[in-house]
């Protein structure tokens, strides 16, 4: 019982208002050797949380000394009992003493941090028993920064450790707007800011729960990940889903201005941030809402879904066609190559080498013109393969331009063919036979040619009036958009 003794002696030498009643009318008689320690902590608990300090007890130094940041009465301490900083949780007392690390990083104390992580360093990982927070939690959420830097000194692998809720310090520290904690303890570890809390929420979902703009800007900076800034929660929700349900217009016009961003996820209710928006109550935000949702082109649930697949079928057809003109056209191109007209020489004789082109010798200048288109068509058409086969994103204007490549190796491919029935009818005029013989092949052929080259001029004009249509109307929507702001400028504009 010397230990009864001991606090009862101290209690009524104390002057402490509001407590001297509590402490005399506590049940003193009811503590038995295994039970006294915890009925004095449990006092203990009580005197610290009401915000009354002693000082004049020994107690009270070694409660000022513990919780005020006091670095020489903790060395003083120390000196007395070795084991001051072992105080903790006592077993079926009812209640908890925090460790001294985390009141110190609490408060805000770095120097009694410093000191006790030099004594003790494994407190870093000591978590309280209630919420399992650690001392870093802590001085994450209140911004301490030269703490946080001791604690991640003295153990980095703190930076993912989990509270009750699953939130680590990175989540703490952007839910309450430290962004220069984040930024310190995302220079250690990256990994931290991609961990979900038990909710299945990121840290980019708690920044927008907790209206912390400043460090939802700085996490989608640092981390540029499409991935991060799309993932949802148990909802199917994004982060531009809460920001439109939370009707805060700056984040909206933050989110939809991010190239990355979904503008039309769908969440597990089959709804998107408009449809969200309209089914929330008219308020304050609404129309500035409505107008970066129009700005973004965010469509309705039934919209974004139909146009999406029909698109994307069409694509898809579009690429598999390309695909096998392409192929079409290199194999042919590469049997022209290796097998040109009329041939190749099977002996040594007459000057002669055994091999070459027999075409290459009779008609020098037209077997150059076949190598050049015959090389024009077989690089176009391997070039539509690889771009085909390299899996970049298929959209409309990466079609357009394959097709365009693809026209230029059928062409290519086109008067190859011309070259080579020329070369093999004996007919190397162009573009008109002097022999009588072959006019009327020759004539057909060319016809041919000329058609094809007609078709092609129409079809690139036909192309190049669309995207003059398309950038035309674009301009007038401008021009009308900018009338119209003007317009409700001059409105708006007080009369003098």
């Amino acid at each position: 019982m010397s230990h009864y003794l001991e606090y009862k002696s101290i209690s009524k030498g104390c002057q402490i208002t509001g407590f001297q009643d509590r402490l005399i009318k506590f049940d003193w008689t009811r503590s038995t050797p295994n039970h006294e320690e915890s009925d004095i902590f449990t006092m203990v608990h009580m005197l610290i949380y009401e915000g009354e300090p002693f000082k004049h007890d020994d107690l009270g130094r070694k409660i000022n000394g513990r919780y005020l940041g006091d670095v020489q009465s903790l060395l003083n301490l120390l000196q007395e009992d070795p084991h001051i900083l072992d105080l903790r949780n006592v077993e079926n007392s009812g209640c908890f003493i925090p460790p001294s690390l985390y009141v110190a990083a609490d408060i805000g104390h770095l120097e009694f941090t410093i000191e006790i992580l030099s004594r003790k360093p494994e407190l870093a990982e000591e978590v309280d028993q209630i919420r399992r927070c650690s001392p870093l939690h802590v001085a994450s959420g209140k911004g301490h920064l030269e703490i946080v830097k001791a604690l991640i000194s003295v153990n980095p692998n703190m930076c993912l450790a989990r509270d009750v809720d699953g939130l680590n310090p990175v989540h703490v520290a952007a839910t309450k707007g430290q962004v220069h904690v984040v930024d310190e303890i995302l220079k250690v570890v990256p990994q931290a800011a991609r961990e979900r809390t038990n909710a299945g929420v990121t840290v980019l979902h708690l920044c927008v729960k907790h209206c912390q703009i400043d460090a939802l800007k700085y996490l989608i900076s640092v981390v540029d990940d499409a991935e991060l800034l799309n993932l949802r929660d148990f909802d199917g929700n994004t982060i531009l889903h809460l920001a439109v349900a939370t009707k805060q217009p700056e984040m909206v016009k933050f989110l939809v201005k991010n190239k990355k961003m979904e503008k039309n996820a769908i969440n597990t209710n089959g709804l998107t941030s408009m449809d969200i928006h309209i089914r929330s109550k008219s308020g304050i935000n609404h129309s500035e809402i409505w107008v970066a949702l129009k700005k973004a082109k965010a469509l309705k649930g039934k919209t974004a879904l139909k146009p999406r697949d029909k698109h994307r079928t069409w694509l898809e057809s579009q690429r598999n066609a390309l695909m096998v003109i392409a192929s079409l056209i290199a194999t042919m191109a590469f049997q022209v190559g290796i097998n040109p007209p009329g041939g190749a020489w099977q002996d040594n004789m007459d000057g002669h080498i055994a091999g070459n082109s027999i075409m290459a010798d009779v008609d020098k200048d037209q077997y150059d013109r076949l190598l050049i288109y015959n090389t024009v068509g077989l690089i176009s058409s391997l070039s539509v393969i690889l771009l085909l086969i390299s899996g970049l994103p298929c959209k409309r204007l990466f079609v357009g331009i394959l097709m365009i490549t693809l026209w230029i190796a059928v062409t290519a491919t086109t008067i190859s063919y011309v070259i080579s029935v020329m070369h093999l009818t004996g007919n190397r005029e162009f573009p008109w036979p002097s022999s009588r013989n072959h006019q009327a092949v020759l004539i057909a052929l060319l016809a041919s040619v000329y058609f094809w080259i007609a078709l092609m001029v129409i079809l690139l004009l036909a192309n190049a009036l669309r995207f003059i249509v398309k950038g035309l109307r674009g301009l007038a929507r401008l021009v009308a958009k900018l009338f119209r702001g003007c317009f409700s400028f001059f409105m708006q504009r007080p009369y003098v």
